[in-house]
């Protein structure tokens, strides 16, 4: 087998942004997930001064917060917090305990583990300040997954004969060329999606832009050399 070529809608709003038809996947970032708990102490919301209490929402607040300023000091890497759970969830009690996600992801693991080092510490340090106990969970770690550079050169050259200005970026989201590259050399080919919607049935792409992405891979094919 020479290698594995795909082609998949970007996922993503960056094409659209850029009115860029298709891009060039360069790596398919690598992920790090937790579960964390907050555990604080639950009280009256009437009967319990605010300087007394040991909010476990209001400190996972703020951890959630400086997970976002965290993440947004790398480029190349987004952290989420995709959900949140408050205990025992009743208008008119403190919260005693939290339960959140954490997903950090980069195209590069020593960048992304720097990050989740970061972020980990300052969590830590919250907790501490706050007077509350901090539980991290580790759920999954995956490396990230670089395509071929011959597959991305070739890419880009077949884009740029179409007088398409060459976009490299990096896949957010796994992929089959994940696996393949364990095979064979692998490569990916974006295309630009409406609201960068996906998983929906608001996804939608285009006639014109499937049909240069078939373009790009004929050519890409015909001037490949192994």
């Amino acid at each position: 087998m020479i290698g594995y070529v795909e082609i998949h809608i970007e996922q993503g709003p960056v094409l659209e942004a850029e009115n860029l038809p298709v891009g060039v996947v360069t790596a398919i970032n690598g992920a790090t997930r937790w579960a964390l708990t907050v555990k604080g102490e639950p009280g009256h919301a009437g009967t319990v001064p605010m300087a007394m209490r040991h909010d476990a929402l209001t400190a996972a607040a703020e951890m959630a917060l400086a997970i976002e300023k965290i993440g947004q000091t790398h480029e190349s890497v987004v952290a989420t917090v995709g959900r949140f759970q408050a205990y025992p969830g009743a208008v008119n009690v403190i919260p005693g305990e939290v339960r959140f996600s954490l997903d950090t992801r980069s195209p590069d693991d020593s960048v992304r583990e720097k990050v989740t080092a970061a972020i980990e510490k300052e969590c830590k340090a919250i907790a501490a300040q706050r007077h509350v106990t901090l539980h991290i969970e580790s759920l999954s770690s995956a490396k990230a997954t670089p395509m071929a550079q011959s597959f991305i050169t070739g890419l880009s050259d077949a884009i740029g004969r179409r007088q398409i200005s060459p976009r490299l970026l990096p896949s957010g989201a796994g992929h089959d060329a994940m696996a393949m590259a364990e095979l064979c050399p692998a490569g990916m080919m974006f295309v630009r999606c409406k609201g960068g919607i996906s998983h929906s049935p608001l996804e939608s792409m285009t006639e014109d832009d499937c049909d240069t992405a078939l373009d790009v891979l004929l050519d890409f094919v015909r001037h490949y050399q192994k």
